[in-house]
């Protein structure tokens, strides 16, 4: 049976793993971008100390840190990008584990979905709906470690199934390791475990039935448990700074819960395929409840008219919010009537991302986990109503991969701003043996570092007169002014009209919903910029956001020694 799955998952599930290759591809040398930097500097560190990848100190929010005080996840990502740090940094090799990351990802789906019993044409759909996604699509063009959670977590939830039906050990010794480190690619996933208990008992709202249940049945689940604890014991800090618990509380707060709130509704409708495709197709239980679509609706347009005090897509984008709402209430309120399992299961699925409302964040990336469920129920949906379900099946999918295109190529475009000015400004004057400091973060910090820049903090030492600083408009915490009095050297930016992923402009943030609540938006404003200054003495250096005394003056003999705007970028 086992043979046989894997074998039909493989012939059902390559038109959606060649879909998601095609896709991919023009991306593999895609400059790194955000939080990809401070993941390949744990992986650089786990190449001479792979069981205390998060054991040094970086630079983050203008200071030098603990790298494990300021990345709640563990050492999974570290490890899998190693062979890229190895290669010198190569990006095509991380997006490379991405891209396989992202085909067992859609084997698992394709397999699980048949273990569950799902017909052939209902897995089809699921491994096409979970390769077009958009923010799987999106966040298999970085290197950060959303995608290898889900592809772990699906593949854990599989040869759990299969544990539950042929009791094999090599089942469950598989699923107890895949559960056991998909929390340490992503914390929250630590609520899958529950998840899989619900995956094998008869009727999970009957104490009978747990209680009848042999304790036997539960063992890759506290093999699970044992694995998380025993590696994240073994990969801590060996400064004996706190684990990832502390450090996830320490970074939350209540203030976050009404933006996040939203955002999580909103990221059903606009990132991934789950609220419009159900409610397209009218099946009764998603809309089941029509005052919740209503309520939610007013609730969030009331709220986006208060808080974004701005014209624009306040309007759409309550529509959106009430709409997932009514599809998430509904698919939680079937299962539960129905008292299956299954569909309890794929529900309670779904929320795990709520356990990051209090986090500073909730953007798209930590639904991408939970995108297999999403696969799984909109394919059956799909296969349920064949003449509908193919027509739509084909517009999601064709929808899915016009905006994960737009998403990769808007963020190509921005990350490619901070590798070519490390390549324009940093490196030629490092080689002539100046010292250049750096005040930013995102993918520049990586190319900065690379270039052989320091950073530049609110903290000693800084930079002594005749030394260089290069500067980001869109994350440097020493602003130009704050600095003394400076020569400008050179700029390198892109202002090309396009898609924009991360502008607070335009309304998009497909990193970060501080920034905006829309995956991707158009606009015509500067995508980021780096400046190069050499900087004069100071009298005092001031705390970030301290008002700047002096100010700086350019040299009028000096330009941009990067490209054009009109040639730089995608």
């Amino acid at each position: 049976m086992s043979e046989d799955v894997s074998r039909g998952a493989l012939r059902l599930g390559w038109p959606a793993m060649l879909v998601a290759a095609l896709v991919l591809a023009p991306f593999l040398d895609k400059a790194f971008t955000i939080d990809d930097s401070i993941f390949m500097i744990e992986a650089r560190h786990a190449v001479s100390d792979p069981l205390h990848p998060t054991s040094l100190p970086v630079h983050w929010e203008g200071r030098i840190q603990r790298l494990s005080s300021v990345l709640p996840t563990g050492p999974v990502m570290a490890w899998l990008l190693t062979p890229a740090v190895l290669l010198g940094g190569a990006e095509w090799v991380a997006h490379a584990v991405q891209l396989a990351l992202l085909v067992l990802g859609i084997w698992a789906t394709v397999a699980l979905a048949l273990r569950l019993g799902a017909t052939p044409a209902a897995a089809r759909a699921a491994g096409l709906l979970l390769a077009t996604t958009p923010a799987v699509l999106g966040m298999a063009g970085t290197a950060m470690p959303d995608v290898a959670a889900m592809a772990i977590g699906v593949s854990g939830f599989e040869r759990l199934v299969a544990w539950r039906d042929g009791r094999s050990a090599a089942a469950a010794l598989g699923a107890g390791l895949l559960l056991g480190l998909a929390p340490l690619a992503r914390s929250h996933l630590l609520l899958l475990l529950p998840i899989g208990a619900i995956l094998l008992v008869a009727d999970p709202l009957s104490p009978s039935s747990w209680l009848r249940a042999e304790r036997g049945r539960f063992i890759p689940l506290a093999l699970a448990a044992v694995v998380t604890g025993a590696v994240s014991f073994l990969t801590r800090d060996r400064a004996g700074v706190d684990g990832l618990a502390a450090v996830a509380a320490s970074l939350s707060s209540p203030r976050f819960v009404p933006t996040n709130a939203l955002a999580f509704a909103l990221h059903w409708s606009l990132a991934l395929p789950l609220a419009i495709p159900l409610l397209i197709l009218g099946w009764r239980e998603r809309v089941s409840r029509p005052w919740i679509f209503v309520a939610v609706t007013a609730a969030a347009y009331a709220y986006l008219a208060l808080a974004e005090r701005r014209s624009g897509a306040q309007l759409l984008l309550a529509v959106g919010a009430g709409a997932s709402c009514a599809a998430l209430v509904g698919i939680l309120g079937d299962a539960l009537r129905a008292r299956d399992p299954v569909r309890i299961a794929l529900g309670a699925w779904l929320l795990v991302p709520l356990a990051a409302l209090p986090y500073p964040h909730l953007p798209a990336k930590y639904l991408v986990p939970c995108a297999p469920a999403v696969a799984l129920l909109v394919g059956s949906a799909l296969a349920a109503r064949p003449t509908l379900g193919r027509a739509l099946l084909a517009a999601t999918a064709a929808g899915g991969i016009a905006l994960s295109v737009a998403i990769l190529r808007a963020d190509a475009a921005l990350a490619e701003v901070g590798r070519s000015a490390a390549r324009a400004l940093i490196r030629p004057q490092v080689a002539a043996g100046r010292r250049v400091w750096y005040s930013g973060y995102w993918s520049f910090q990586w190319y900065a570092e690379q270039a052989g820049a320091r950073p530049f903090t609110v903290d000693p030492p800084f930079p002594a007169p005749g030394d260089l600083v290069a500067t980001t408009d869109s994350t440097s915490y020493i602003a130009a002014d704050e600095m003394g009095e400076l020569t400008h050297l050179g700029r390198i930016e892109d202002r090309r009209p396009g898609g924009r992923v991360m502008s607070h402009e335009d309304g998009a943030g497909f990193f970060s919903n501080a920034w905006g609540y829309l995956p991707w938006a158009w606009g015509a404003g500067v995508i980021d910029g780096v400046d190069l200054w050499e900087v004069a003495p100071l009298e005092r250096w001031p705390e970030p956001g301290a008002a700047g005394t002096r100010g700086y003056r350019s040299n009028p003999t000096t330009t941009s020694t990067g490209p054009s705007p009109q040639t730089q970028g995608q």
